[in-house]
């Protein structure tokens, strides 16, 4: 057995291919992630079932658009009309080529000052039903244009929502999350603290969302109200838990400030000043919180360098007491990011979005002083990522990644991870390869296939894996349904295969999408584990 993982290994080990999908990639562009690894399971939830958003809309709210895009979307609305196209909205300070392109999906550039009939979703509904080896769960949403109440159960865990947006403003019941500045006195759900890219940088703050999740961990649950015109918002909240905040905000030409107090029993009072500009190309950002009797900060600055390149960097105190943890935070940070100039078309596309850029390179590093008083005020972290990606011919694309992490009081760790990519229309297929080095040596290679058309889905995954060592472990995104985000860590030597499919069928009004999930898990010295998953989805 162990011989035929030690050549399964071999023979995938210098490749490695990931097939990204619209959901996904829009993710990756919003987080600054690098990686599905790092996704915020709440923007993937929130994607999936959101209407689109109308561009030429007088009442836009903060969500997958920022305050700075939403008051630059208003200027030039006044100055120039409405918008008319996609190359048009790129014009707009604040939505690159490359902000678009991930965006669109989402945005609508339905116009009511132009003649004709105007196609607007008025009601929606959703309803859908998984069941797994382990357990059953469901979910249920209903939407219109201003308005949306939804819920979801696994037993013994649930949530439910409701918003209603007008212009008295926008209600929030049930569970939500709250994000307001860069995190440090409210960022409820949950947080990315790996700067592995420029976009990273710089957080997108979202306010108040509401939650659709079986789980109600690490989320607020009672009522949130916000309101605000062009150049302001104020918005508050209380929960079931005695939390209490409110929040209100100056929106300006060219950025933001605001300020944030919360009240929470097992921390006490929380106060945060935080704010953000957009000068030419540069977009900077910082805040500075009170709590548990500390006071800690962050600001970050990211800018243009060229036409093709962007540079970031970050500035990070956190005391041991206000962050919470065992040692306090003392940090500096920077990255660099350059693409081509030149653009590759894509096979099997046509349009905008239809190419990419030639080549992407990006480089950040992290230094930070990790004491712990009275017993070590001397813990050194350094972390850096190098990222390549080079789009070879219109269907082939190689992506290299290498981290590394020192640290004067363990091992250090060393990641490298290599990526081919294939997507000729419908057909898709990726090979993966990842080699890391702390305690011991791990080695993670995968290779999927999979065919992806307007009714139906089907990816065939197989993994080899050698990891000997918890420590280093390798976590690895792995497709499921729509509404289910898994990143399991591999551990141990063993293989595993897995089949996902999906078939989509319209029914009048009603679209029915099957979606099943099977795998099995080998490994040595462990028992074997089977995984069966099927989740049924009806939308109207």
């Amino acid at each position: 057995m162990r011989r035929i993982i030690t050549g399964a290994i071999a023979a995938l080990f210098f490749i490695q291919v990931h097939a990204q999908d619209e959901i996904l990639r829009a993710a990756l562009y919003l987080s600054g992630a690098d990686s599905e690894e790092e996704i915020d399971q709440d923007w993937i939830q929130r994607l999936e079932g959101m209407n689109r958003v109308r561009v030429n809309s007088g009442h836009l709210r903060p969500g997958i658009l920022t305050d700075y895009q939403i008051a630059t979307l208003a200027d030039y609305r006044a100055a120039h009309g409405d918008i008319l196209s996609w190359e048009e909205l790129m014009l707009v300070d604040g939505f690159s080529r490359e902000a678009v392109d991930a965006l669109r999906p989402f945005l609508s550039l339905e116009s009511r000052r132009l003649p004709g009939a105007v196609d607007t979703v008025r009601i929606k509904a959703e309803a859908l039903l998984r069941t797994t080896l382990k357990n059953v769960g469901a979910k249920a949403r209903v939407s219109g244009e201003n308005w949306r109440v939804g819920g979801a159960w696994r037993n013994p865990d649930w949530t439910v929502h409701g918003e209603l947006d007008t212009r008295l403003g926008r209600l929030v019941l049930g569970d939500f999350n709250v994000r307001y500045g860069e995190g440090l006195a409210q960022w409820s759900g949950f947080s990315m603290e790996s700067l592995s890219t420029v976009d990273a940088f710089i957080r997108r703050s979202t306010g108040i969302s509401p939650v659709w999740s079986y789980t109600s961990s690490n989320v607020h649950r009672g009522a949130a109200y916000e309101y605000g015109g062009r150049h302001w918002r104020a918005s508050a909240w209380g929960t079931t838990a005695l939390v209490f905040g409110a929040q209100s905000a100056y929106l300006g030409r060219w950025g933001e400030l605001g300020g944030t107090l919360s009240w929470k029993p097992s921390v006490g009072l929380s106060a945060s000043v935080e704010g953000r500009l957009n000068l030419h190309g540069m977009d900077c950002t910082a805040e500075f919180a009170y709590r548990s009797q500390a006071v800690g900060g962050k600001a970050s600055a990211r800018w243009k360098v060229g036409v093709n390149g962007k540079l970031a960097a970050q500035v990070r105190v956190l005391p041991k007491r206000f962050s919470g943890k065992k040692n306090g935070e003392y940090a500096l940070a920077a990255g660099y990011q350059l693409q081509s100039g030149k653009w590759q078309a894509l096979a099997g596309k046509t349009g905008f979005g239809s190419s990419v850029p030639a080549w992407k390179l990006s480089l950040t590093l992290d230094a930070a002083l990790l004491p712990v008083p009275g017993v070590d005020p001397r813990r050194l972290q350094i972390r850096s990522y190098l990222t390549a990606s080079w789009q070879v011919a219109s269907a082939w694309e190689l992506a290299l990644r290498i981290t590394e992490r020192y640290r004067n009081y363990e091992n250090p760790r060393t990641d490298v991870r290599t990526d081919v990519r294939f997507a000729y229309g419908p057909w898709l297929s990726a090979f993966r390869t990842e080699a890391v080095r702390c305690e011991a040596w791990g080695f993670l290679s995968y290779l999927e296939g999979g065919y992806k058309d307007e009714s139906l889905s089907a990816y065939l995954r197989f993994n080899a894996f050698h990891i000997p060592q918890w420590n280093d472990r390798i976590y690895c995104y792995e497709r499921d349904a729509p509404g289910t985000f898994s990143v399991p860590a591999y551990s141990g030597t063993g293989l595993s295969a897995s089949l996902v499919a999906g078939y989509k069928l319209r029914l009048w009004r009603i679209t029915l999408k099957a979606h099943l999930r099977a795998g099995y898990m080998l490994r040595i010295g462990r028992e074997s584990t089977p995984t069966l998953n099927f989740q049924l989805q009806a939308t109207y």
